[in-house]
């Protein structure tokens, strides 16, 4: 699976650890905390789904394993919200 932020929504950084998506057409915010920031700004550029976990694992020093159910199923709420498309 192919996966890249959404251009048409506005990413605003708040402090260091969150990010606000504000998507113009229809009105919604979303607010994204530490982990969920890292996933968002890492799909800035076109990404697999293996490349982002990978990427992940070295952020947090962590394997595969104990990280991708959680995210496969944040990144399905971004795909809900629009926030993320999948390719």
């Amino acid at each position: 699976m192919r996966l890249r932020r959404n251009a048409n929504m506005e990413y605003i950084e708040v402090d260091d650890s969150n990010l606000v998506v504000f998507d113009p057409e229809s009105g919604d915010t979303h607010f994204i905390d530490e982990v969920g920031s890292d996933i968002v700004n890492n799909l800035a550029n076109e990404s697999t789904f293996d490349d982002l976990l990978l990427k992940l694992c070295e952020i947090y020093k962590t394997e595969r394993q104990e990280i991708e159910c959680d995210v496969t199923e944040f990144l399905q709420q971004l795909i809900d919200k629009k926030v993320v498309k999948s390719l």
